[in-house]
């Protein structure tokens, strides 16, 4: 799984039926710090009901988007699977 931050949504007026009860987010992973990690956006199915500014933790893989989903149909490869309150980290 990824540490990722909503940084908007995508609004689709058509989209695959399997697609029809989950809202879409933009996200992009960050570090632990919370800067942005040098990586692309990605779009991610949400059924957590996360929001803009939101951290949440991603998994991108097909697999696991059709488990949650309980589809095998699902035309997507990234889910947003929790939305994280808070996290510290223990350095040595």
């Amino acid at each position: 799984m990824t540490l990722c931050k909503v940084i908007g949504t995508l609004v689709a007026t058509q989209k695959d039926e399997a697609l029809r009860p989950a809202k879409l987010l933009i996200v992009k992973p960050i570090n632990l710090d919370g800067s942005f990690r040098h990586e692309r956006e990605m779009i991610a199915i949400d059924m957590q009901d996360a929001g803009e500014g939101d951290l949440v933790l991603v998994a991108q893989e097909g697999a696991v988007v059709e488990q949650v989903m309980q589809s095998d149909t699902v035309p997507a490869n990234t889910i947003v699977m929790a939305i994280v309150d808070g996290f510290d980290v223990f350095e040595p």
